[in-house]
Parts: structure tokens; sequence; C-alpha cells
């Protein structure tokens, strides 16, 4: 009798010791390029749809139109993220001035700010065009910004370097260090480089 209790309680002590590992190992998660992607992983959406459109607007107008394969919904964490997205921007006479690609972003309702990462590519209605790992787009400011490596083209002109600011229409940017350049035309392009 006393084996077999023995036994039992060896067999308890190794199941509550993997458990331990397994518990210990779900809650060291991997970074991500979001805090709210690793938050959301750890909730249940509030809502979850397929091939769906997001407008965002201010004050009546519109201003970004965001399509994506998928979408979850997270009241809790203020938080809709998405997967492979295009994005139309438009200026304020309601005109398209840039659309984006991306294979992933979330918007924060509250803010209407919109941060997405993976293959971004921008074009503006003026031909330039702008790839990134990822970019950010405030709201309030209507302003672009990104710390990744990017690749500004336009026409024959080749930009590139690392960090950048610019407008949602890339009719004025900065490109933050590390620039290299080709220029064979430099007509249309208004570029604050350097801070020059």
């Amino acid at each position: 009798m006393q084996m077999i209790h023995r036994s039992v309680s060896s067999v308890l002590f190794v199941f509550v010791a993997i458990l331990s590992a397994l518990v210990g190992c779900s809650e060291r998660m991997p970074e991500s390029s979001s805090d709210a992607v690793t938050e959301s992983s750890r909730t249940i959406p509030d809502q979850i749809l397929y091939d769906s459109d997001i407008m965002l607007s201010d004050k009546g107008l519109k201003e970004v139109l965001i399509h994506s394969a998928y979408l979850e919904k997270h009241l809790s964490i203020d938080s809709t993220i998405m997967s492979e997205i295009e994005a139309t921007f438009f200026d304020t006479l309601g005109h398209v001035s840039s659309t984006l690609v991306s294979d992933s972003g979330i918007v924060r309702e509250k803010t209407n700010n919109l941060h997405v990462w993976g293959n971004v590519v921008v074009v503006s209605n003026n031909g330039v065009k702008l790839e990134a790992d990822s970019l950010f787009w405030d709201h309030d400011r209507n302003l672009v910004t990104t710390e990744s490596f990017v690749t500004i083209t336009h026409g024959k002109n080749v930009q590139t370097g690392y960090g950048l600011e610019s407008d949602s229409r890339l009719t004025k940017f900065h490109i933050k260090r590390q620039v290299k350049g080709r220029f064979e035309n430099i007509e249309g392009i208004e570029n604050k480089q350097n801070g020059s």
C-alpha cells in the first residue's frame, strides 16, 4: 500500500512540474510590433469580420477608407486589428490623395490613428511611391512617421534611408538618417531632407 502511495505521489509531482513549466512558457509571449496585438491574443474579440471596410472621418469628412481581408475588434483595448490591408486616403475635397497596402495593421478608434506593418507600400496621386516595413499615421497631425528603412521613388528619382516624417500625400517628406539618393529629375518633389 505504501508503494502505491509513493508512486501516486511521484506521478503527481511530475504532473505538477510539467503543468508549472507549461504555464510559465505560455506567459512568456514573443515580442510583437504592437502591445495591442499581444494583448488581443489574451482576449476574445468582440467582433470578427471578413472582407470588411472601415471609414475614418473627421467632422463628416471622409479621411481614410480601410479594407481588410480579416478584422478583429477588441473594445476593451480600443483596437481594431486587421490583416491584408488596402487603404485609401482622401484630401479635404474628398478626392483620393494616396493608397496604401500592408500585411497587417491596427486602428485606435478613439484617436483614429493607424499603425501598419509588413510590406507597406504607399502610392500618392502625384506618382510618389513609399516602401517601408512599418508606418504610423497620426490622425490629428495628418503625419506619417516610421523609424524603419524606407525607399521613396518618384519617376527615376530614388531616395533611401532610415526614419521618415511626411504628410499622407507624400508631397513634403523628411528622411531622418543615412540618406542616399539617385536623382535624374527633381521637379515636383519638395523634400526636406535632414532639415534643409
